[in-house]
């Protein structure tokens, strides 16, 4: 997958695990608190693959951000996963299904090309959407 479709992919994934927050609050306490977590990590992440996003529109040759960029993505996608593990026999199979499949899509990012003009439509607002919508559910859970 082009890196600069991840930003779209992973906020339509926040959005759908958002969503779950009350199927979760059903969850025992440390469950809840064991998926707050991993919605804060990924939160964490999101946050520092945007200030590398930002880096790499300020700069499009900095190899160093876009390789920040992808190191965060692909944890990202490692969390994500684990979430969905965690929360495989706790949810219905078809939010889970639509989830799994979002993220077999992400697949392994590529790099972008130090000329490409593409750069700038990295999208920063998405990933802190996606931020915002974790960190609301680790809020959630914690309640």
């Amino acid at each position: 997958m082009h890196l600069l479709d991840y930003p779209r992919r992973l906020l339509s994934i926040a959005e759908t695990v958002n969503r779950w927050a009350g199927a979760l609050a059903a969850l025992d306490r440390t469950r809840r608190a064991k998926v707050a977590r991993y919605a804060e990590t990924i939160a964490e992440t999101l946050a520092r693959a945007a200030r590398h996003s930002a880096r790499l529109m300020a700069a499009p040759n900095d190899k160093m951000a876009e390789r920040g960029l992808v190191r965060e993505f692909g944890r990202i996608t490692g969390y994500l996963e684990t979430l969905v593990g965690v929360l495989q026999h706790h949810l219905d199979g078809r939010k889970l299904a639509g989830v799994k499949r979002r993220l077999e899509q992400l697949g392994p990012c590529g790099t972008l090309a130090a000329s490409d003009a593409t750069v700038a439509k990295i999208r920063a607002d998405r990933l802190l959407a996606a931020e915002g919508y974790f960190r609301a559910l680790a809020d959630s859970l914690r309640v």
